[in-house]
């Protein structure tokens, strides 16, 4: 079992019901543990296991990490973009004037992260899930009945676990589409065109005088070649978009969530044709703005 058990837990646990029901004082050092809940450039909204939310600031100085080996005991630094709503993370740092945390160290697990980009991407539903076991029961008559059982009872897991998820991140209704594009690569590339990099500049320029927004970037490829391949080249795409979006859209890599690859999984035409198999090499951009300053007409006046 992963989490830390006996004292440590239980001091975990008081230390986070005492910042949820007294604030965070100035110098106060603090541990807690909770669910990202929304993302502002450098700054977190932290929902704790004791249902408050608190605000954790990031620095220049704060270590990102992800525990590995058998004991968790070495730690491995990540990226500041993968600090994603709906992440669950463990926080350590010093409380300052405004009752807000200044983190020291921001530590997650992997299968967090996996939790976190799926719920953003939307990669897994359950309608896929059950034509995956339909296909497996037809094609092996022999264990079927079995099969049906294992099918019933994953049903019924994934439903308790969308369940619970759709609780934990509601709060995730907060942002807004201000802004959606797609760039397209030739066959089994991932350079960008000069038509790919001019339409991701026109919405680098959207984010201009901007707060509170994030850009999510999404890859995708058509049928050709391997699953495996088609994973790959849809995250090397996605990783083009992000990597032009941040060094010549100016665009900081704070604001940019966790390159999601898609793969062959979600084609938008038939991969039957070259029109098709065209419309499906592609990234999907779109640009989301915190709700309460999308309607703030000083920051964001329509167009």
């Amino acid at each position: 079992m992963r989490r830390k058990a006996g004292s440590a837990l239980c001091f975990g646990l008081v230390l986070c019901l005492e910042v949820g029901a007294l604030g965070v004082t100035a110098g106060q050092k603090v541990n807690i543990e909770g669910w990202i809940v929304a993302r502002q450039g450098q700054s977190l909204t932290v929902r704790t296991i004791a249902n408050s939310d608190i605000t954790v600031l990031l620095t220049s100085y704060t270590k990102v990490q992800v525990p590995r080996g058998l004991f968790k005991i070495r730690k491995t630094s990540r990226q500041v973009s993968e600090l994603l709503p709906g992440l669950r993370i463990n926080v350590k740092g010093v409380g300052d004037t405004r009752s807000q945390i200044i983190a020291e160290s921001v530590r997650f697990y992997e299968d967090d992260l996996r939790t976190a980009r799926a719920i953003g991407s939307g990669v897994t539903t359950l309608q896929s899930q059950v034509a995956a076991n339909t296909q497996q029961i037809a094609a092996n008559h022999e264990s079927a009945q079995q099969k049906i059982a294992v099918n019933r009872s994953n049903i019924q897991s994934n439903q308790q676990q969308i369940a619970n998820l759709d609780q934990r991140f509601s709060d995730l209704t907060q942002y807004l589409v201000k802004y959606k594009t797609s760039v397209y690569f030739a066959p089994g590339s991932s350079t960008l065109s000069a038509a790919a990099q001019e339409e991701l500049r026109r919405l680098a320029r959207e984010t201009q005088g901007k707060q509170g927004y994030f850009i999510q970037v999404k890859g995708h490829t058509d049928s050709s070649g391997s699953a495996s391949f088609n994973q790959d080249l849809s995250m090397r795409r996605a990783q083009s978009v992000m990597a032009y979006l941040q060094e010549s859209g100016n665009v900081p890599l704070t604001n940019i969530l966790t390159p999601a690859a898609m793969g062959e999984a979600r084609p938008n035409a038939s991969n039957g044709t070259p029109q098709g198999r065209a419309t499906n090499r592609r990234v999907e951009v779109t640009l989301l703005v915190n709700r309460g300053l999308a309607d703030n007409k000083v920051l964001y006046s329509a167009k």
